[in-house]
């Protein structure tokens, strides 16, 4: 019997090329077709979608003409963050919207958009808090002022097409909208058109404190360059405790703070920080401490075993000692 080979022969065609990589090379042009049809069907969409609404800052879950555009255009982004996007394809999308991929993150270009349409036909007062513009519009236009110079290029141009300009930033004020505080009873006013993100507000303590040497002065109601900065260090001494409640860590923004004033959110009650802040300041300044303050400076050597050990570092930098004569000794600072 004759010994069958180990295995079988190889069709060859007649170009000498086995047949098996010819079929490969058939499959992988039939789905290259595949894909180049799969690109300008979406294409097509992405072109009418724009159309219709002027841009394709789409999120994921956007449809158009019941064609998943989101999910098409999620995909092309995540191909070009990864180099598998052929340049041909990004410049196609590029020639219908030049943003399609923006490099300051998707986030930020659908709430422009949101905002463009809000806005649109109306004349944007900036020095007057955008009046006249739902809350959501007015909050997230103030902090694109504030934040103006650490903005990408292409997105001072976006806010440029809007009518906000270099100047127009630099002359943003917030808008205030009073509401009573239900608990407290006194109708504490609280601005609510204005952002308390930590962006928002840094720049605005870190000037005040350049001024004051701190922010210790910052009362609820202080207002810094028409800011609400007493209310934004409200909040975020809030979200600090909160943070550290939830997960027993220090805030992420702590440290930004507390460079600017290491007291700005101390484990005591931060009336009691004003208060010596008043009086360290007054001293400095070779004022007399009024009557409440002399007061306070009696309770706190009264009390100075309940104090916490930093309450009473402080107040030994201003002349209070446990065994001290506090009179005599804060009377001839106040001199």
């Amino acid at each position: 019997m004759p010994r069958l080979p180990a295995t079988p022969p190889r069709t060859v065609t007649k170009a000498g090329a086995p047949w098996h990589h010819r079929r490969e090379r058939q499959h992988r042009a039939a789905r290259r077709i595949t894909q180049q049809a799969s690109f300008e069907t979406g294409l097509s969409h992405a072109r009418s979608f724009a159309a219709r609404y002027g841009h394709l800052a789409t999120s994921n879950s956007d449809t158009h003409d019941g064609y998943r555009i989101g999910h098409w255009l999620a995909d092309k982004r995540k191909r070009a963050a990864t180099d598998r996007l052929p340049q041909d394809r990004a410049d196609a999308l590029t020639a219908i919207d030049p943003w399609w991929n923006p490099p300051w993150g998707l986030p930020w270009q659908i709430t422009y958009h949101t905002v463009r349409n809000e806005t649109r036909g109306q004349m944007l007062n900036a020095a007057a808090g955008f009046p006249g513009l739902p809350p959501s519009a007015t909050r997230w236009l103030f902090t694109q002022c504030i934040n103006y110079d650490r903005l990408h290029p292409g997105q001072q141009q976006l806010l440029a097409d809007i009518g906000i300009t270099p100047t127009d930033s630099r002359a943003a004020k917030p808008q205030h909208e009073p509401r009573e505080r239900p608990h407290t009873g006194a109708g504490r006013p609280r601005p609510t058109a204005v952002s308390s993100s930590i962006d928002g507000g840094l720049p605005y303590a870190r000037s005040y404190a350049r001024t004051r040497d701190g922010l210790g002065t910052a009362h609820y109601a202080t207002e810094h360059d028409g800011f609400p900065l007493g209310w934004w260090l409200h909040e975020q001494r809030k979200r600090a405790k909160a943070h550290h409640r939830r997960t027993g860590q220090t805030w992420p923004h702590e440290q930004e703070l507390a460079t600017l004033d290491p007291w700005w959110n101390p484990p005591w009650r931060i009336s009691w920080q004003h208060t010596y802040t008043s009086i360290l300041i007054a001293l400095a300044h070779g004022h007399r401490q009024s009557g409440s303050q002399r007061h306070w400076l009696t309770t706190q050597h009264t009390n100075w075993q309940n104090l916490h050990p930093d309450q009473q570092h402080l107040l030994t930098t201003i002349g209070i000692a446990p065994r001290d004569d506090t009179s005599r000794s804060t009377g001839e600072q106040g001199r």
